[in-house]
């Protein structure tokens, strides 16, 4: 009975059947290793680019001030900054309250904002004016944690969120987003309150396929008036087709 399970290379990422040089495995894995390693850290101190985000959005910023900061002390990414606090006051005071609110933010890879979002977004905002809903302004967050769109949703009272956020990059994707869906949000709101849809990369789920997902789950949520654990969708099986190795 033969022991090779190198096929299994065609259905996942890991790092499985590397082959071995004696002890060790070949110089070509060791190397493919590091690279990914490299990747991984440099889009973690990845800058956002404004520029790169082709749909218009209304940029803010969290109470960090760099990169540093924002990696040293989680709880700064999860406030809003007084001076973008205090513009979408006057913002949200010239619209009316929304059904949902979208808020893309680098989080912990700007660069899969900059990679992935621009066909989210575009998806995504043609599907909420065909189901009807009151979509509001696109927000553009720099240094930014989930639970930032609480804060952010609350001062525009919308009745639920979207943040389309970077994921922390690993070995097999360093440009990954997720997205964090949260009814009613409020600041307080705890992670089991939270619908999340991850792994929105090239090697992953699709940009469209993932904002037709979201559509569908904005919709549910605001049907049945609930997020989090006590939700249960079942996603219809075109959405969630996982682009090939």
């Amino acid at each position: 009975m033969s022991n090779d399970w190198s096929f299994l290379k065609n259905f996942t990422h890991a790092r499985i059947a590397l082959g071995r040089h004696g002890n060790a495995v070949p110089t070509k894995e060791l190397l493919n290793f590091r690279l990914a390693h490299s990747r991984a850290r440099d889009s973690v101190w990845q800058e956002l680019d404004e520029n790169k985000i082709t749909h218009q959005a209304f940029v803010i910023q969290s109470e960090c001030s760099s990169k540093k900061e924002f990696l040293l002390n989680p709880d700064k990414g999860r406030k809003l900054s007084q001076a973008s606090k205090e513009e979408l006051q006057k913002l949200a005071s010239r619209g009316e309250p929304s059904d949902c609110l979208l808020v893309l933010a680098d989080g912990l890879s700007a660069k899969a904002l900059h990679t992935n979002a621009n066909g989210f977004v575009k998806e995504f905002v043609q599907e909420m004016k065909m189901s009807g809903l009151r979509l509001g302004p696109v927000l553009l967050a720099k240094y930014a944690r989930v639970a930032l769109g609480d804060i952010v949703a609350e001062i525009f009272q919308a009745r639920s969120v979207v943040m389309l956020i970077g994921e922390r990059p690993g070995l097999a994707s360093s440009d990954s987003l997720g997205v964090y869906f949260t009814y009613l949000p409020k600041p307080g709101k705890s992670d089991s309150e939270r619908n999340c849809i991850s792994n929105i990369h090239s090697r992953g789920l699709s940009s469209e396929g993932a904002a037709k997902m979201t559509s569908y789950l904005v919709q549910q949520a605001l049907k049945l008036k609930l997020s989090g654990v006590d939700l249960k969708v079942e996603y219809p099986s075109e959405y969630t087709r996982i682009l090939p190795l």
